[in-house]
């Protein structure tokens, strides 16, 4: 790998491209300031999240913690990718008039409202990261790797354990199902965002590099 990670050269033009394709913020970093904690995992089966065991990029289904940090270790630069968005009023009442999350997803209303903001900037960002990756595979960096946010969206329904995944070339684990804490990541490059803020959204994506 080598000092092809090196130089502002090789920084501007991932940040460029980041930024043109729509992009919030972007930051190279070294990879060793990603944070991984086994409390993410955690999250994902306690309170039990709905696509765990059931999506073929979310856990257990994703590589193991140790073996991710094995890995992990030999990439020296990431990449960093956010776009954020305001949350429309009309989820913000619905979001404060709801008693509990069960209430909240299953309002048709906020469901609508989620798929006109949250899917299009996801959509968005598994574009730019699916883009960076390739072009840091065609720059000859030939372990880059990206991960996205969330779950995945790229089918209404999960092929399920036990099937191939209907999008192999196109799907990706969301930094969460790796275990990264994804607040403290973007601290450590840079791009700090507000995790408990509900007015405003911040979807981030990673790509390990060199």
């Amino acid at each position: 790998m080598g000092t092809v990670c090196d130089g502002e050269t090789f920084s501007s033009e991932f940040l460029t491209t980041a930024r043109e394709l729509g992009a919030t913020a972007a930051q190279v970093f070294d990879a060793a300031l990603i944070v991984v904690d086994e409390r993410v995992r955690l999250k994902c089966n306690v309170p039990v999240c709905k696509n765990y065991n059931v999506s073929l990029m979310c856990p257990p289904n994703v590589m193991p913690l140790d073996e991710f940090r094995n890995v992990l270790a030999r990439f020296q630069k990431a990449l960093i990718v956010q776009i954020a968005y305001d949350v429309p009023d009309r989820m913000l009442e619905r979001i404060h008039a709801a008693e509990d999350l069960a209430t909240l997803y299953t309002d048709d209303a906020y469901l609508k409202g989620w798929d006109q903001t949250y899917l299009v900037a996801k959509n968005t960002l598994d574009t730019i990261a699916a883009r960076l990756e390739a072009d840091a595979f065609k720059k000859g960096l030939k372990f880059a790797t990206a991960f996205s946010a969330g779950k995945c969206t790229l089918c209404e329904a999960c092929a399920g354990v036990g099937n191939r995944c209907r999008n192999p070339y196109k799907a990706r684990p969301s930094m969460e199902a790796m275990g990264i804490d994804v607040g403290e990541t973007a601290r450590n490059a840079g791009l700090p965002f507000n995790e408990s803020a509900s007015d405003r959204i911040v979807l981030n994506a990673l790509v390990l590099l060199c």
